[in-house]
C-alpha cells in the first residue's frame, strides 16, 4: 500500500498538509451540501486524498452517545480471551486460567453466541482459527481507546507483532481484574472516538460502493479483504459510540 504512504503522515490517515487537503477538487460538491459540517469535511478531505470517494449524500447527524469504557474494556478483552483460546497451545496455556479470566470479568455477556460457541471446540480448530483473525481488526480500534496506536485506514490487516503489543500491553493481564486495571487508563474522549467513527463511516460507505462495481476506492485495494478490515475497525469504533446496543445488533449501515 505504497500509495498511502506518500499521502500520510500519520497512522490515523490525517496528512501533514492541512491545506492541501482541503483543496481537493472533489472536495467541492460536499461543500455545497445543505447539511455538511466541519467534522464531515475534514474526514471527506482524508479518504479523497488517499482515493476513497465517499458519497456526498451521507446523513452528518447520528445519536451517539459513548459506553461506559468498563464496558469497552470487557469487549476487548473478551476478544483476548477468544484469541488466546484457539491460537496458544494448551501445554502453555491452560484451559483453567483463560476460562476463569472469563468468568470472574462476566466476558460472556459482551460475545455473540457464536463467540460463545467457540469455547466449546478443540483448542487447535483450523476453521475457527482462520476466522479469529478478523477479531483482531476489531480490537484494534478497542485498544486505541486505551492508549493504542490510532486505527489505520490501509485496510492491511494487522501484523502480529501489533496483534502481540495488544494482547500484552494494551489488554488486562489474565490474573488481574478488568475493573481494577481500568482505574489507571487514560482513555480518548467522546470527540476524539466521533471524529474517527464518522472517518470509518466514510470509508466504509467507499468500501461498500466498491463492492457493487463502483470505482470508489484507491487502485490496488481489494472491496473485500481489505474491505472486510475497514467493516471490522468501523465495527468497534460504532459500537464504542452505541450505548445500550449489544455487539452484533451495532448499527453499520452506510
Amino acid at each position: 500500500m505504497s500509495f498511502l504512504k506518500k499521502l500520510f503522515g500519520t497512522k490515523d490517515g490525517t496528512s501533514k498538509n492541512e491545506e492541501e487537503i482541503k483543496s481537493h477538487p472533489d472536495l467541492e460538491k460536499f461543500k455545497q451540501v445543505p447539511w455538511m459540517t466541519d467534522l464531515r469535511l475534514n474526514n471527506v478531505s482524508i479518504c479523497l486524498n488517499a482515493g476513497f470517494r465517499p458519497s456526498n449524500s451521507l446523513p452528518t447527524e447520528f445519536e451517539r452517545k459513548l459506553r461506559p469504557s468498563i464496558e469497552i474494556a470487557k469487549r476487548l478483552n473478551a476478544i483476548k480471551a477468544l484469541v488466546l483460546w484457539l491460537m496458544v497451545p494448551e501445554e502453555n496455556l491452560e484451559n483453567d486460567e483463560i476460562l476463569n479470566f472469563i468468568e470472574k470479568n462476566d466476558l460472556k455477556d459482551f460475545m455473540s453466541q457464536e463467540e460463545k460457541e467457540i469455547l466449546n471446540v478443540s483448542r487447535d480448530d483450523d476453521q475457527a482459527r482462520n476466522a479469529i483473525g478478523w477479531k483482531f481488526e476489531n480490537a484494534w480500534s478497542l485498544a486505541w481507546y486505551f492508549g493504542y496506536a490510532e486505527p489505520e485506514i490501509t485496510g492491511q490487516m494487522m501484523s502480529g507483532e501489533q496483534m502481540q503489543e495488544i494482547l500484552q500491553d494494551f489488554s488486562c493481564p489474565l490474573d488481574e481484574n478488568i475493573e481494577n486495571w481500568i482505574k489507571e487508563k487514560q482513555t480518548l474522549s467522546e470527540d476524539e472516538l466521533i471524529q474517527k467513527e464518522d472517518l470509518f463511516y466514510c470509508l466504509h460507505n467507499a468500501v461498500r460502493s466498491a463492492q457493487l462495481g463502483r470505482e470508489s476506492v484507491p487502485d490496488g485495494f481489494d472491496p473485500i479483504g481489505n474491505g472486510g478490515v475497514i467493516h471490522e475497525r468501523r465495527h468497534s469504533l460504532t459500537w464504542m459510540l452505541s450505548k445500550g446496543i449489544n455487539w452484533e445488533e451495532t448499527d453499520l449501515s452506510t
